[in-house]
């Protein structure tokens, strides 16, 4: 199973994991000092457990309870969240959403909406399936 970043949101291999942390985490620090001091963001937490990861002594469970951590930090700590419609963006790519996104006439989250295909589907009416009843395999 592939181990989460916390500071990236991306997967990597339990032996990659341990070279990528180290040089993502120099590249969080070097982008956030080229930002104004008004803009930059604190780092975010590395989740518990991080040490044990580092060392690939979590499996199965914890390491999907760890994954899920990783990506909750991720969201709290890297994206920014639209103020009308809630989504959330990487920072610099929020102003362009909020061009079109206003108090008052929000996006809508293309994820939370049904589609095409759901909607026409809902509208088909399917004959009733016969149910088959099980044999009667008795002595002949």
């Amino acid at each position: 199973m592939p181990v989460t970043c916390y500071l990236c949101g991306r997967d990597f291999g339990s032996r990659s994991i341990v070279i990528h942390v180290p040089n993502c985490l120099k590249k969080w620090e070097d982008e956030q000092k080229k930002l104004p001091k008004s803009k930059r963001r604190p780092l975010p937490k590395a989740p518990e457990h991080l040490d044990e990861i580092m060392a690939g002594k979590l499996e199965g469970e914890e390491l999907k309870r760890f994954n899920e951590a990783a990506i909750g930090e991720w969201n709290r700590a890297v994206l920014a969240e639209c103020e009308h419609c809630g989504r959330t963006f990487f920072p610099h790519k929020l102003a362009k959403h909020q061009k079109s996104c206003t108090k008052e006439k929000p996006m809508i989250n293309p994820n939370k909406v049904r589609g095409n295909a759901s909607k026409l589907e809902s509208l088909v009416s399917y004959p009733e399936q016969k149910v088959v009843g099980a044999r009667h395999t008795g002595d002949r």
